[in-house]
């Protein structure tokens, strides 16, 4: 095999292409291989790292290096964590971790595959044979400094501030430099990225900041598009956590270029955390127990459905329609899932009715809660009134109640986003008429003031006296108007 079999991956490397014919052997085209692949994976070059892994582990095994096997590992590891594919990799981190006990690094990378799942308790029993003797049994060898990065991630995952403290003062004095594995198997970005997670842990606000802030600059200036990301995502979320002046603002502004960058690269899990923190922060919180409308809006976010062209007006605007009914939860333990779900399905035929019957469009639907779209903000308001109204009538012999909230609001359908980084059609919008939604009580239906103004020239809609009130995650007060149906 020829040094020009194996793609260029930057001009560094490139370069050696002239050296003398001595140096092309396959030791050296295997470390070049190796190299390549992870600059190629720390540019966010997945589909070109992986195949030059696997002409690494190639190269490896032609030299019959005992090494050629755990590096394709270590680099295929490190790669499915930026895509957010770990799930793949927990039978074979297990596998390293009994064949390879003498390197601790395996049974750190198992931790974080179950912190990466979510699976706190496999990852806490991990976390603590690491532990043992305050990490001291972690041995000084060239693996080390990745070991101690990734035991860092999934000590912030599992909250230890006491052994935060600990890797703290152990990691500290790499800060500002990049974390690799020898012979540059494996790069895990800046070090500084680890110490402002372990920093935010310990809730020592300032010393996470600079941290991080020293992170993504590393990271970016050395390419590292998916590294620096990362960073935006945990820095953001250390600002949600602290939530003084401005860091909301801050955090808004680093999670879009965060997404932009995740999904630009397909880094899956990254844009769900990145999504779902963002929403946090402009008040519907995934992690937390939710309302229909909550759920609704939450999933419309992260799926962002295509609206049909009917449903966006001449002028470039929908009218959104949340709706959900009043103390489901309460609902669905005191009537048992069977009752429950034939309630269900009565009041989905009676909105889905409606909804064709005024041209409005089906957005989402989960559980109890809907998001429906309109083309016009008369017909959507007409809508709105003619579900209340069915579902009056209903009630007037039925043994169970069903009492429905209803919030609207227009904006326009197409939406870049805006220069200060505010959430597009799919973000603000959407966001907002899912929290008037919230306001509204069973029975009720709410709109802003927008769409009151488009809609109260007619004089045929007759509003209520209007009231201010603070939307969850919206900076400001917002008027609200009920509408008499």
């Amino acid at each position: 095999m020829e040094l020009g079999d194996i793609p260029a991956a930057d001009r560094e490397i490139e370069a050696y292409a002239g050296l003398a014919e001595e140096l092309r052997q396959p030791a050296y085209l295997w470390f070049t291989a190796l190299r390549r692949a992870t600059r190629a994976q720390m540019d966010g070059r997945f589909d070109e790292a992986e195949r030059l892994a696997q002409q690494g582990l190639a190269i490896g095994q032609r030299v019959r290096s005992e090494n050629a096997v755990p590096f394709f590992g270590a680099q295929t590891f490190a790669l499915r964590w930026d895509q957010g594919r770990l799930q793949e990799m927990e039978a074979g981190v297990k596998g390293f971790v009994e064949q390879y006990p003498e390197f601790p690094a395996w049974r750190c990378a198992l931790s974080l595959v179950y912190r990466e799942l979510g699976r706190e308790e496999e990852a806490r029993n991990e976390f603590e044979r690491l532990a043992t003797n305050e990490f001291a049994d972690l041995p000084r060898d060239a693996l080390w400094l990745i070991a101690i990065a990734i035991v860092s991630d999934t000590c912030a995952f599992l909250g230890d501030a006491a052994r935060a403290a600990t890797l703290y003062e152990l990691f500290l004095p790499y800060a500002g430099r990049n974390t690799v594995a020898a012979p540059g198997v494996v790069c895990a970005g800046s070090a500084s990225r680890y110490l402002g997670l372990l920093a935010t842990t310990m809730s020592r606000w300032e010393e996470a900041a600079r941290h991080f802030e020293e992170a993504i600059e590393m990271n970016t200036r050395m390419g590292a598009r998916p590294f620096a990301a990362r960073c935006q995502q945990e820095y953001a979320g250390m600002l949600v956590g602290r939530d003084q002046p401005g860091d909301l603002e801050k955090a808004l502004e680093l999670l879009t270029q965060a997404l932009d960058t995740a999904q630009q690269l397909g880094m899956k899990a990254l844009v769900e955390r990145a999504l779902a923190l963002k929403l946090q922060a402009q008040g519907i919180d995934t992690t937390s127990p939710q309302t229909s409308i909550d759920a609704v809006a939450a999933s419309v976010y992260v799926d962002k459905p295509d609206l049909p062209p009917a449903a966006v007006a001449p002028d470039g605007t929908v009218t959104i329609l949340f709706s959900d009914i009043e103390g489901s939860t309460e609902m669905t333990e005191r009537l048992g899932d069977q009752s429950w779900l034939e309630l269900l399905r009565a009041h989905n035929s009676i909105v889905r009715k409606r909804v064709a019957a005024h041209e409005g469009f089906e957005v989402k639907s989960q559980g109890d809660g809907f998001m429906l779209a309109f083309q016009s903000a008369r017909r959507a308001l007409e809508c709105a009134a003619d579900i209340q109204r069915a579902f009056a009538k209903r009630n007037e012999s039925a043994e169970e109640p069903i009492r429905v909230r209803i919030g609207l609001h227009a904006g326009e359908a197409i939406k870049e986003a805006d220069p200060d980084g505010q959430a597009d059609f799919y973000g603000k919008n959407v966001i907002l008429a899912a929290r008037i939604a919230a306001q509204a009580q069973g029975g009720e239906i709410l709109v802003s003031s927008l769409l009151k103004e488009l809609t109260e020239s007619g004089g045929d809609i007759e509003f209520g006296q209007g009231r201010d009130v603070e939307l969850k995650g919206l900076s400001g007060k917002h008027q609200v108007f009920d509408v008499v149906w």
